[in-house]
C-alpha cells in the first residue's frame, strides 16, 4: 500500500510540476515580442528577411506546441522570395524538458515553397543558411518524433544551364528524427523538369535507418513508382524495387534484390526495360556481386528489337569494376529483315574517367532478308573496343569473314562530342553484286526512277577521315583491283581523293567530292588505257563501242532527285581510242547495199549488235551543259573510211541525236575486202538517233545518190577529155607530117 501511496504522490507532484510549467509559459508568452524577435535575429545574422503575417499562437492540447500562421523568408539580401510555409505547427513534449532534453512530437507543415537556384559561379542561394551558430555547450538536445509535409513544393533552377526542375504538390510523411533513427518514408509528389523534359507522378515507400554520427544510411523495403512522361517517352510506368540499398562511411555500399521494370512509348512505338541486381556489395574498397541483368524491347508494326546484357563475375574496387564476362545477344527485325548477334568479351570500367575496355570481342551477327540471294548471311566477329569519356576518345579494332571476304576495321573517335571519327578499312575481296537482289525480268518500274531522291543532309554532322584499301572489287558488274579510296569529311562536305584502282588493263585515277549545302556532286576522273567494250558492256549493258585508250571527265551537279541531277549536270568529256569499233552498224556493209540500192531517199534501220565499224583511232570530246553534251569534233579513221560527226546526248531524256559524216578512203579494198570504187570519195551522212535503249540509225540515200552521180559524170567527163586530146593531137600529127613531106 506504502508503494502505491508513493506513487500517488510522485504522480501528483509531477502534475502539479507540469502545471505550473504550463502556467507560467502561459503567463510570459508574448507572439508580438516573439516574432519582432525572430525577425531581428534572422536580419542581423542572415541578411534576410522574415515575414510572419499570421498570429504566433501558443497551444496546450494535446500537448505543448506553436502554431505559425503565413510566413516568408527573403533571398540574402534581397526582398525576392526565397521559401514560405502557408501554416505550421511545431508540438513539444512536455516530460523531457524536465531533464533539458526538447523533443518534439511532431512538426506539421501545409504549404510551403522552397526555391533553390544554383549561381553561375557554383554557389547556392542557402548557402549563407548553412553557417554553424549553434552553441555545442546547449544542454538542450533536439528529437522530434515525427514530420509531416503537405500542398508543398520545392523548386531548383541552374542560371548556368537554364536547367528548371519542380517538385510539386509535395505529400511527405517522416517518423523519427534525431542523430540516429529509424522510421517509415512515405512520398508523393509530382515533379516537373526542363534539359531534360519530365512531367511525372513519383510515389515512394521505404523504412530508413541512419545514424549521422557513423555516417550510416539505408533504405529497406524501397518501393518507387513513376507515372507520366520523361524524355521523349509517354505512358510511361516504371517501378523500382529493392529489400535494401545502404551506405556507409568510406564508400561502403550494399545493394540487394534491386529490381526495376519500366514500360513506355515512343513514337508509336512500345518500349520496356528490366533491370535486375540480386546481390552488390562494396565494401573495405572491394566489389562483389553476383549477375547482373539487363533486358530491354523495342515493338512496332515495322520494326522490333530485344536486347539482353549480362555481367558476370562482378568485382573490382570503388575506382575499377571488372566482369569476367559481358553477354549480349540482340535480336532485331526491320520489315522483312533480321538481324541476330551474340556477343561476349570480358569488361574492365574505370571509374574516374570512365573509361571502358572490352578486350576480346568473340561472337557472330546473323543477317537475313528474304531478297538477298543467299537469304542469310553470318559474319563472325572478333576485336577490341576502348573508350574513355573523360579523354574524349575511342577506339574500336574489328577482323570479321563474309564469304570470301576478310574484313578489317580500325575505327578511332578523336572527339566524342561532337563525334569526330577516323578509319581504316581493309578488305581482300568483296563481290558487292552478290548481297544485292537479283533483277527481275519482267519487274516493273515502282514509278519514275528520276523521282528517287538524293538527300546529302546526313553529312552535316559527319566528321571523319581514313582510306579504304580493297584488293578486288566488283561493284554494278564493274570489276576493279587494287582499290585505293582517301576520305575527308567535315562541315558537311566530303571529299574522296585520291580515288585510284586498276580496272579492264587499264588504271582509274580522280577524285569525288559530295557536299551537303545544296546537295552538290563533283567528279574528276581520268581512266587510262582502258578496254571499253567490256567496261561498258559491265557498268552499263550497252554494246556501243570497242577501243582501248583514255577518257576523261569532269563533272558537277546539284538536286534534290536523280532526275534534277541529270538536269543540272555541267562541265566536260572527252575519250580517245584505238583499234576498235563501233557496234551497232557496219558502213561497209550499208554502203555496198547502198550502191546496189541507189534509188535515192532515205531509209531507216536498227541498230544490230552483231555489226560494227572497225576503226583504227577515234577522238572525241564533249561540252555539258544542264544534261546536255554536245560534240562538234569527233574524229575516226581506218583503211576504209574517215568519220567526222557532231550531235548531242540528252542525258534527262535518255536519248542520242547524232549526225556522222563518213568519206570512203580512196582505196577499191576496205572492210572484209569488198570493192566500193564507185563510192570512193563520196561523203556519208549517217544519223544515229532515239533512246539508249533502242538506237535506230539511218542513211540518207538522196545524198548518196547525188554524190555517187556527180562522181560518175565527172570520171565519164574525164574520160571524153582524154579521148578527145589524144584525137586532136593524132590529126594535128598527121597534119604536121604532110607539111613536112613525110
Amino acid at each position: 500500500m506504502k508503494v502505491l501511496k508513493y506513487a500517488a504522490f510522485a504522480l501528483g507532484g509531477i502534475a502539479a510540476l507540469l502545471a505550473a510549467v504550463v502556467l507560467y509559459v502561459a503567463i510570459t508568452f508574448d507572439a508580438a515580442k516573439l516574432k519582432d524577435e525572430l525577425k531581428r535575429v534572422v536580419q542581423e545574422q542572415k541578411q534576410r528577411t522574415l515575414d510572419i503575417e499570421g498570429d504566433v499562437d501558443l497551444s496546450f492540447y494535446p500537448n505543448l506546441g506553436l502554431r505559425l500562421g503565413r510566413t516568408t523568408l527573403s533571398e540574402h539580401s534581397s526582398a525576392e522570395r526565397f521559401a514560405q510555409v502557408d501554416a505550421a505547427r511545431v508540438s513539444v513534449a512536455v516530460m523531457p524538458l524536465l531533464s533539458g532534453s526538447l523533443v518534439v512530437d511532431e512538426i506539421r507543415i501545409e504549404g510551403a515553397y522552397i526555391q533553390i537556384t544554383r549561381h553561375k559561379d557554383g554557389s547556392f542561394n542557402f548557402s549563407d543558411l548553412l553557417s554553424d551558430d549553434s552553441d555545442d555547450s546547449s544542454p538542450v538536445r533536439f528529437d522530434v518524433a515525427g514530420l509531416k509535409l503537405s500542398r508543398s513544393a520545392l523548386a531548383f533552377r541552374d542560371e548556368a544551364s537554364g536547367a528548371a526542375h519542380q517538385l510539386e504538390e509535395i505529400e511527405l510523411s517522416l517518423g523519427k528524427l534525431a542523430n540516429a533513427a529509424r522510421g517509415k518514408l512515405d512520398l508523393a509528389a509530382h515533379l516537373k523538369s526542363t534539359q531534360p523534359a519530365i512531367d511525372s507522378r513519383i510515389v515512394l515507400a521505404a523504412t530508413y535507418d541512419y545514424d549521422l554520427p557513423a555516417q550510416r544510411y539505408a533504405l529497406d523495403d524501397l518501393s518507387v513508382r513513376v507515372d507520366g512522361e520523361a524524355l521523349d517517352l509517354q505512358a510511361l510506368k516504371a517501378t523500382l524495387g529493392a529489400s535494401r540499398i545502404a551506405l556507409a562511411g568510406e564508400g561502403q555500399l550494399e545493394l540487394q534484390k534491386l529490381q526495376l521494370d519500366a514500360v513506355a512509348t515512343r513514337d508509336g512505338e512500345a518500349l520496356s526495360a528490366k533491370l535486375s541486381a540480386p546481390a552488390v556489395q562494396l565494401a573495405d574498397g572491394a566489389l562483389r556481386g553476383g549477375d547482373v541483368s539487363v533486358s530491354a524491347r523495342l515493338e512496332s508494326k515495322a520494326r522490333a528489337a530485344d536486347l539482353a546484357l549480362q555481367f558476370k563475375g562482378l568485382e573490382g574496387s570503388a575506382d575499377e569494376i571488372k566482369a569476367s564476362g559481358l553477354v549480349l545477344n540482340v535480336d532485331a527485325r526491320m520489315n522483312d529483315a533480321t538481324v541476330k548477334a551474340s556477343l561476349q568479351t570480358p569488361l574492365n570500367v574505370r571509374i574516374d574517367g570512365p573509361a571502358i575496355d572490352l578486350p576480346a570481342l568473340d561472337g557472330t551477327v546473323d543477317v537475313a532478308h528474304p531478297a538477298l540471294p543467299m537469304k542469310t548471311v553470318k559474319l563472325p566477329v572478333k576485336g577490341a573496343l576502348q573508350a574513355d569519356v573523360g579523354k574524349q576518345t575511342a577506339a574500336l579494332d574489328l577482323a570479321t569473314r563474309l564469304d570470301d571476304s576478310q574484313i578489317k576495321l580500325k575505327l578511332g573517335a578523336t572527339r566524342l562530342d561532337p563525334l569526330a571519327l577516323n578509319f581504316d578499312v581493309d578488305i581482300d575481296r568483296l563481290d558487292v553484286d552478290r548481297y544485292l537482289p537479283p533483277a527481275k525480268a519482267d519487274a516493273k518500274p515502282a514509278g519514275n526512277a528520276d523521282d528517287t531522291p538524293v538527300d546529302l543532309s546526313a553529312l552535316r554532322d559527319l566528321n571523319a577521315s581514313g582510306s579504304v584499301k580493297v584488293g578486288e572489287l566488283q561493284v554494278s558488274g564493274v570489276r576493279m583491283t587494287n582499290v585505293r579510296l582517301t576520305v575527308k569529311a567535315a562541315n558537311g562536305k566530303v571529299d574522296v581523293a585520291p580515288l585510284s584502282a586498276a580496272l579492264y588493263r587499264g588504271t582509274a585515277s580522280g577524285a569525288l567530292s559530295l557536299n551537303a549545302e545544296g546537295n552538290r556532286i563533283a567528279l574528276k576522273q581520268t581512266l587510262a588505257d582502258i578496254d571499253i567494250h567490256p567496261l561498258l558492256k559491265d557498268a552499263a549493258d550497252k554494246d556501243l563501242l570497242e577501243g582501248r585508250g583514255n577518257v576523261s571527265l569532269d563533272l558537277v551537279t546539284a538536286g534534290g532527285t536523280v532526275g534534277a541531277l541529270k538536269k543540272a549536270l555541267d562541265g566536260s568529256a572527252s575519250l580517245k581510242l584505238r583499234d576498235g569499233a563501233i557496234r551497232g552498224i557496219n558502213l561497209a556493209k550499208s554502203l555496198r547495199e547502198a550502191k546496189a540500192a541507189l534509188g535515192g531517199g532515205a531509209a531507216a534501220q536498227k541498230a544490230n549488235a552483231t555489226e560494227k565499224t572497225d576503226f583504227s583511232e577515234m577522238s572525241a570530246s564533249f561540252r555539258i551543259k544542264d544534261g546536255i553534251a554536245r560534240n562538234d569534233d569527233l574524229t575516226a579513221s581506218s583503211p576504209f573510211l574517215r568519220l567526222a560527226g557532231a550531235g548531242t546526248i540528252d542525258l534527262p531524256k535518255s536519248s542520242l541525236d547524232y549526225l556522222a559524216k563518213v568519206t570512203l578512203a580512196a582505196t577499191s579494198k576496205g572492210q572484209d575486202g569488198k570493192a566500193a570504187a564507185e563510192l570512193r570519195g563520196v561523203t556519208v551522212p549517217v544519223r544515229l538517233y532515239g533512246p539508249f535503249a533502242s538506237l535506230d540509225y539511218k542513211i540518207e540515200f538522196g545524198d548518196l545518190v547525188k554524190d555517187a552521180a556527180r562522181a560518175k559524170v565527172e570520171e565519164q567527163t574525164q574520160k571524153l577529155q582524154e579521148k578527145a586530146k589524144e584525137k586532136v593531137q593524132q590529126q594535128v600529127g598527121d597534119k604536121l607530117k604532110g607539111l613536112l613531106g613525110r
